[in-house]
């Protein structure tokens, strides 16, 4: 049984799906946000305390970055010959995209926002939404039906270190390639495998995809069509292991997709559950 396409109002402005095994909550005016996801009664979404300075609607859910993730130096880059800027968030630099921080709407069996004034290009994205008994695929669409663009897209979930019970998680994460990165976190080179831990680093050539096990209860596979990764473990209460369709500072170094009318940007995330 699948629950794809089917947005029932949960109230207090949530919609969400249902499987008799699992379920999700999504809160589309609370940047589009995935709030709760629910497999056989555990829930695995956590949150940890923002940290002071940082944008305080990134320590929560499951969030799309678009269109661009992680930081973008200074929030410049060049497209097409021409300077561009956007706005900062995170210090000198531009963080996770502009879709996180407003309001979606719900369109169908979409969830919508057009990106704001703060990007220089117009366009929009969309998330899709396909729940099974032991999988939830979430789909996110950059599209831009007037002009080109640049972008990146990825998922933040932050995962539960524990479960109610007090179960505690464990991931299994085998990166290729680290991104090397300077004091403010912009990637300035690579180095083969991990490096040291705990990681706040985002990574390439991951070897298969992550699992994340809270002891014997649950074991939960992350895999994506991207080719990218973050993964940060240096906050008390929930982790992230980010898939990304690029890498951080990837408009400022031009390792972005292309998109056009007619050629969108697509990424996929599954969760899938045993």
């Amino acid at each position: 049984m699948s629950a794809a396409g089917r947005f029932e109002d949960l109230g207090a402005g949530l919609v969400g799906m249902r499987t008799p095994r699992s379920s999700i909550a999504l809160d589309p005016g609370d940047g589009g946000r995935l709030v709760s996801l629910r497999v056989d009664g555990h829930e695995l979404l956590g949150s940890t305390a923002p940290v002071p300075g940082r944008p305080s609607d990134i320590f929560h859910g499951s969030f799309v970055m678009a269109p661009f993730v992680g930081r973008t130096a200074h929030g410049r880059f060049t497209f097409d010959g021409v300077d561009r800027s956007v706005p900062v968030n995170f210090g000198a630099h531009a963080i996770h995209g502009f879709v996180f921080d407003r309001p979606w709407r719900v369109e169908d069996d979409l969830l919508v926002i057009d990106l704001d004034e703060r990007w220089p290009f117009g366009g929009r994205v969309s998330q899709r939404f396909d729940l099974g008994p032991d999988h939830l695929t979430v789909e996110v669409t950059v599209a831009n039906d007037r002009r080109a663009m640049p972008a990146i897209a990825g998922f933040h979930p932050w995962f539960r270190r524990r479960l109610a019970d007090g179960t505690e998680a464990d991931f299994d994460f085998r990166p290729g390639t680290r991104y090397v990165c300077d004091d403010s976190g912009i990637p300035v080179g690579t180095a083969p495998g991990g490096g040291d831990r705990p990681w706040d680093d985002s990574f390439t050539g991951v070897e298969r995809p992550p699992a994340i096990r809270w002891g014997d209860r649950l074991e939960l596979r992350v895999e994506t069509t991207g080719t990218h990764w973050i993964v940060c473990e240096t906050m008390p209460d929930a982790f992230c292991v980010e898939p990304l369709s690029g890498p951080v500072n990837g408009l400022a170094t031009g390792r972005c997709t292309r998109v056009e009318p007619g050629n969108p940007l697509r990424l996929s995330m599954t969760l899938r559950w045993k």
